[in-house]
């Protein structure tokens, strides 16, 4: 039956490109939110790296103000 087309066979066409732009659609969607975790990982850990930065400059100067 190749070459032929019936309802059936253009309805499980229909149904797989659907289903392919679903696909792509959601692959997209998971992309971008791994994008903006690894965003917001990033800025947690210059976060925690200014804070311990600060920390350590504010023992510094505790010990400034000592001498």
């Amino acid at each position: 039956m190749q070459g032929q087309s019936n309802v059936e066979s253009l309805c499980r066409l229909e149904r797989q490109f659907r289903y392919e732009d679903s696909i792509k659609f959601i692959r997209k969607q998971v992309e971008k939110y791994e994008e903006l975790v690894k965003e917001h990982a990033e800025k947690m850990e210059r976060v925690r790296r200014n804070n311990e930065e600060a920390e350590q400059l504010r023992k510094e100067a505790d010990i400034v103000k000592r001498k």
